[in-house]
């Protein structure tokens, strides 16, 4: 999904993606702003509070390191970051299509993923409680309104964003 955010943070400002580059100011302080601001603490959050979701319980995360949760902090940031970068530097060189084409297939993959997880996905458990069929359903328990509140800041953050590299772009097509 982040990976996704950047790809339509890059079409949205393709405009001045394609004046400026994708460094440029006001489009990639936004970006990073998103990143940092939003995606890392949520992702810390759920990598650190409910570690076995977010593993979607295929691994135990008491047998990995409590220091695994920064670099897979980062790189969630990272994924908005480098969709952000690739895209752009693909929407510079007039490859529009492949770009619609990469996000559309990133979607249907979601999707899929989504579907064929969601028995994983809507059940609260810890590791072991999951493998013996222990979970309760998601919204019975904190997890399910942090997925919300969660969502709604990851959406809100990205709408944000959005909004603003739509007028940007605007004023690039002014000049």
């Amino acid at each position: 999904m982040n990976l996704l955010f950047g790809i339509g943070f890059a079409l949205i400002a393709r405009d001045r993606l394609r004046a400026d580059g994708p460094f440029a100011a006001p489009a990639f302080p936004l970006i990073v702003l998103h990143a940092a601001a939003v995606v890392m603490p949520v992702a810390l959050y759920f990598y650190a509070v409910h570690p076995a979701w977010s593993w979607l319980y295929w691994f135990d995360p008491k047998k990995l390191s409590g220091i695994a949760v920064l670099p897979l902090m980062v790189g969630h940031a990272a994924l908005v970051i480098g969709g952000w970068y690739i895209a752009g530097m693909m929407l510079r060189r007039n490859f529009m299509n492949a770009v619609l084409y990469v996000g559309a297939a990133l979607v249907v993959t979601l999707l899929v993923l989504v579907v064929s997880n969601i028995h994983r996905l809507s059940t609260a458990a810890d590791f072991i409680g999951y493998q013996v069929n222990k979970g309760v359903s998601l919204f019975n328990v904190q997890l399910g309104w942090a997925f919300i509140v969660s969502l709604l800041a990851l959406f809100g953050s990205a709408v944000y964003v959005a909004i603003e590299l739509r007028a940007d772009g605007r004023r690039v097509r002014s000049r």
